[in-house]
């Protein structure tokens, strides 16, 4: 027997009623309801909520929001600052040849910078696209499978970010002249920014994920 999740028993149940409807009932999207009042006043408005609630779909339509309108646009950000530094930090290594920062640095921008260009080709486009997708069923393990794809990116990355804050600490003076300090503060900075917006990603999907298994608990024991 074909396994459906509650949003598709419901979408098909939907199907059926637009071929045999019953009487005295109404349909609005995937909800099959029965109006006691005449004049339905936020009837239209409250629907929309339900329907929503029923199928989780606010999860997929805030966080799809919230990566195509902050995360890609400060992913893409980050990219050009990286490359921007690494152009900068070329024209400083001459007088720095001598420091133990001057080959390990270029190293860690490319490092990182080619972690930041994979995760947004393979893990934010692909995940607003699906999350944006109204026709898509997005399972636990799907949403499961986004959340690791986050907290992977966070982990693979953590050391360059230990590596640069280390660095642009004024407890090490002779590592850099402030100058040097003031610029690579600058990039840290962008960097803590972008590495919370991952993190609030993960939090909502992690949220979406516990309400999803709670409502499939709750169908399975009905």
């Amino acid at each position: 027997m074909p396994s459906f999740t509650d949003t598709e028993l419901q979408m098909k149940f939907c199907e059926g009623f637009t071929f045999f409807p019953f009487k005295s009932l109404e349909q609005h999207g995937t909800l099959i309801y029965k109006c006691y009042v005449s004049d339905g006043g936020n009837l239209t408005k409250m629907l929309e909520w339900n329907s929503q609630e029923h199928s989780l779909s606010h999860y997929a339509i805030k966080i799809s929001k919230k990566i195509k309108h902050l995360d890609i646009p400060a992913a893409t950000e980050l990219l050009q600052l990286l490359q921007e530094t690494a152009d900068w930090w070329e024209t400083r290594i001459t007088s720095r040849s001598r420091m133990p920062l001057a080959k390990k640095l270029p190293e860690y921008i490319d490092k990182y910078r080619n972690l930041i260009a994979a995760y947004h080709k393979e893990a934010l486009l692909p995940i607003a696209a699906k999350l944006a997708d109204k026709d898509a069923s997005i399972s636990t393990k799907s949403i499961e499978q986004m959340e690791n794809l986050m907290q992977q990116f966070m982990l693979d990355t953590e050391t360059l970010h230990h590596f640069l804050k280390e660095n642009i600490n004024k407890k090490r003076p002779r590592t850099l002249d402030d100058e040097d300090r003031e610029y690579l503060s600058k990039v840290a900075g962008t960097i803590d920014s972008f590495r919370a917006l991952q993190e609030r990603s993960i939090y909502l999907l992690e949220a979406w994920e516990t309400r999803q298994m709670i409502h499939n608990n709750r169908r399975a024991l009905n």
